[in-house]
């Protein structure tokens, strides 16, 4: 298993590809947490380690954290289904 980290930027609509996001937009999510990206990984059953003092060094006035993911796949299809199941998650209401 690789550990990926992911960086609650990675993930976030706001922000252009040049400020760290990775998905195209109708993939990716607004506002985007820490904690969510942490109820993602439980309800994927994925191993993870969350590093709350972390700054994402792009915009690093932004101190959001990061999550280090245990996963067997490449990095674009983790955060696919992360973004996947914390769009199923905010339906559901369960933030």
């Amino acid at each position: 298993m690789k550990k990926f980290v992911v960086w609650p930027q990675y993930l976030e609509c706001s922000l252009p590809r040049r400020l760290g996001r990775r998905l195209s937009k109708d993939i990716c999510v607004e506002k985007v947490s820490l904690e969510e990206i942490v109820k993602a990984c439980e309800a994927l059953g994925l191993k993870y380690e969350v590093e709350a003092d972390k700054r994402y060094p792009r915009v690093w006035f932004e101190g959001k954290g990061r999550v280090l993911v245990e996963f067997n796949g490449s990095k674009l299809s983790l955060l696919k289904l992360l973004a996947q199941e914390i769009r199923k998650l905010r339906a559901t209401g369960t933030k």
